[in-house]
């Protein structure tokens, strides 16, 4: 038998119990997502027991109800209740006029099977620099945190209102400034058309590797991008015809050598360029 904690990685329990990953998907709809190998190679390595049930809308004991049959004991169980948050607000949440925060309440998207980014994203953006968006979601947006602070997003806050109610809070920079790949620090940068042709144009066509993921089912997209990232010779650049931006793909890339420049011409149709730095 396999002691474990609140604290335990999903991944060590996929490791110890490959059975674990249906267990989990049938807790909540928000965590069916590990039933997708992708998501789950993403998802999993970084996520706890206590985070995925805060993702899930769900509780420590319902893991434990569906992980005790795989073999499971667990040790150290604090309380099922998930209180609200007790952390402070930071000084820009806390000074905030009520008319500096705008919310946007995402659970009706996801509850019709759809996904709120490209909504979120445009909502972002009508933003006045130096205000604030407020995300109403039944989990913690990990990946939407991790994009937007590598856009435009000065800070972020989660603020835990129930087991099925999370505030996530995005200041937005004071100034504006449209990346380059010459001047940005972050490894994701939004341009537009003229940027993005720009940055193309360091490559010669024969050093443009081209793919069109936009008419495949999920994960193939996902799948197509590392399969050409894993073989994409030293100074080429890999061009991409998706129809979203790709968030867990992102946050995958996050963690390795590569810089990636977006530019979202419109519904259904973004273009992309990966390099390694």
């Amino acid at each position: 038998m396999k002691v474990i904690t609140e604290k335990t990685k999903i991944s060590e329990l996929i490791k110890e119990n490959p059975q674990s990953v249906e267990a989990i998907a049938s807790i909540a709809k928000p965590l069916e997502k590990l039933r997708n190998p992708i998501l789950r190679k993403i998802m999993a390595s970084r996520v706890t027991i206590a985070e995925a049930a805060k993702m899930g809308g769900a509780k420590v004991e319902d893991f434990k109800k569906v992980l005790t049959p795989l073999g499971f004991v667990f040790e150290g169980m604090e309380s099922s209740k998930v209180e609200t948050s007790h952390e402070p607000r930071p000084s820009w949440l806390q000074n905030a006029p009520k008319e500096d925060i705008g919310f946007y309440d995402v659970r009706p998207i996801i509850d019709n099977g759809a996904d709120p980014l490209k909504e979120i994203l445009g909502r972002f953006k009508t933003i006045p620099n130096g205000k604030i968006l407020c995300i109403i979601n039944n989990f913690v947006p990990t990946p939407l945190i991790h994009l937007l602070k590598q856009q435009k997003a000065e800070d972020s806050f989660v603020e835990t209102i129930s087991d099925q109610e999370f505030h996530t809070y995005f200041l937005k920079k004071k100034k504006e400034v449209e990346p380059t790949s010459e001047t940005a620090d972050s490894k994701v940068m939004m341009h537009g058309a003229e940027h993005f042709n720009d940055v193309i144009a360091q490559f010669g066509d024969e050093k443009l590797i081209r793919i069109d993921v936009r008419e495949l089912e999920m994960p193939g997209p996902m799948q197509a991008i590392l399969g050409e990232l894993e073989t994409l010779p030293a100074g080429n650049a890999l061009y991409i015809d998706h129809k979203r931006i790709p968030v867990y793909l992102l946050e995958e890339l996050a963690e390795k050598d590569f810089e990636v420049h977006i530019h979202n011409v419109g519904e259904g149709d973004v273009k992309m360029l990966i390099f390694q730095k």
